[in-house]
């Protein structure tokens, strides 16, 4: 893989994450320098982040759904004022043999007044309900879930954080190397050329020197570019806005500093701390509640009631003459609704949340598995990611020494144009491997911490 591959590799992987990017500052405007750690570039990211500003609010959401299902336990008070106009009184028909007339005979009349109006206030209170008391504890539980998510997105864009910065300073690195081989390719075609006026060399090997330097330009200017992109999208990731320019204040040794192989091959793995598994674990809780829940259509509900009201019947209408009489009435009783019979429906929807339970069974077993597998194959990737880096540290000082050599040569007559090309491709090729290895090493690293860390 030669050098400009790999820089597109890793700088179209930081692009594929994101599609918006942040837009170059207007012209004139001054930006603010942010300098940031990895450390501070995670803090910041964890309080600005778009998406964990999302999922921080949905703990909220979660909070509110709480206090909502524990409201509705607790005593209910409504009212309401009711006024009637009857613009004809409604007849009534009495039998006859009261005002004796002959059986089988009515007599209409007309009760009551025109105006009529009354106020009524009521408190109900929930006794018992069993989808009262297994609802308040899943929504509860959904809380805790809201929470455990909230932390795994933590995790996901810190470690989003860690690999756009790493990818970032493999880049910079990139681009040191390039630039510091293009002076002294920009030196060789100017030597080249006074060697050529003096008859030394042939004209091709000023061509091939020439051609170097062109395809290195090219090379720099694409990866400068790319490089742009890939800034922009760290940005996005931790939130900083257009008008502020980020700077990484940590380097590639800090980080290959704190790589201890040994220590992480050998820690020792527990599914019960890992991050997934703890959101199983609430997710099967949650299916559980599900369970109880629809078990409680069978049971019955008490709720009690206390009722005032007042009315008043009016000839006219003078509701608001203090002289004129409203009638009150209180009520108060107990009220149980008891499930008797429901075609079956109650029972089929208890077999479902049952069923439902038992998958989380054959799940949970699927998810201790596979994270025994994950954490298998991600030791091996980083210990051979481990042993490719050492291999590659020595190859590129090898390659480096080699060019070296054989540029010093070059310069006193002592091999040709080719022998140089060949061992600048060689170092140019070295060099991609190595910064490929670091990165490697560095986001296997990333891959097994998370793993293994405990939560």
């Amino acid at each position: 893989m030669n050098y400009r591959i790999f820089l597109l590799f890793i700088l179209l992987q930081l692009s594929a994450r994101i599609e918006l990017f942040a837009q170059n500052a207007p012209a004139g405007q001054v930006k603010e320098v942010v300098k940031f750690s990895l450390e501070q570039a995670q803090t910041y990211a964890s309080e600005n982040n778009y998406d964990l500003k999302n999922s921080s609010t949905d703990v909220e959401i979660a909070r509110r759904m709480v206090k909502q299902n524990t409201a509705i336990g607790l005593p209910q008070v409504s009212g309401n004022i009711d006024y009637t106009n009857y613009l004809v009184i409604p007849t009534t028909m009495l039998p006859g043999e009261i005002q004796n007339k002959p059986a089988g005979t009515y007599i209409p009349v007309q009760f009551g007044t025109p105006f009529n109006a009354s106020l009524k206030a009521t408190i109900t209170q929930l006794i018992y309900s069993g989808q009262y008391l297994v609802g308040l504890q899943t929504a509860k539980a959904f809380l805790e879930t809201s929470k455990q998510k909230n932390v795994r997105d933590k995790v996901e864009v810190r470690d989003q954080v860690a690999d756009a910065y790493i990818r970032l300073l493999v880049v910079d690195e990139g681009i040191k190397i390039l630039d510091s081989t293009y002076a002294v390719v920009s030196k060789l075609v100017e030597e080249a050329q006074k060697s050529y006026q003096a008859g030394l060399i042939e004209d091709i090997d000023v061509d091939q020197a020439d051609l170097n330097k062109s395809n290195l330009e090219a090379t720099i200017t694409y990866t400068r570019n790319l490089r742009n992109v890939g800034y922009a999208t760290l940005k996005f990731i931790i939130g900083l806005k257009d008008n502020q320019e980020l700077v990484l204040t940590d380097n590639l040794d800090f980080f290959l500093a704190q790589v201890n192989r040994d220590a992480l091959v050998n820690q020792q793995f527990d599914y019960n701390s890992n991050l997934d598994y703890v959101l199983l674990k609430k997710a099967d809780y949650l299916t559980l509640m599900q369970y109880k829940l629809s078990k409680t259509s069978y049971q019955p509900t008490l709720s009690g009631f206390l009722s005032g009201s007042t009315a008043a019947q009016r000839n006219e209408w003078n509701f608001f003459n203090t002289k004129e009489s409203w009638y009150p009435t209180a009520i108060f009783g107990v009220s149980m609704q008891i499930p008797i019979w429901s075609s079956g429906s109650r029972k089929y929807a208890v077999d479902q949340a049952r069923l439902n339970v038992e998958k989380t069974k054959v799940t949970d077993e699927k998810m201790k598995v596979g994270l025994e597998l994950q954490v298998a194959t991600a030791k091996t990737d980083f210990s051979n990611a481990y042993a490719i880096y050492q291999n590659k540290v020595k190859g590129f000082q090898t390659a480096l020494k080699i060019y070296e050599k054989t540029l010093a040569k070059y310069k006193q007559g002592m091999v040709g144009s080719t022998d140089l090309n060949q061992r600048y491709n060689q170092f140019l090729v070295t060099n991609s491997e190595y910064f490929q290895s670091i990165y490697t090493v560095l986001s296997q690293k990333i891959r097994l911490n998370k793993l293994l860390e405990k939560y």
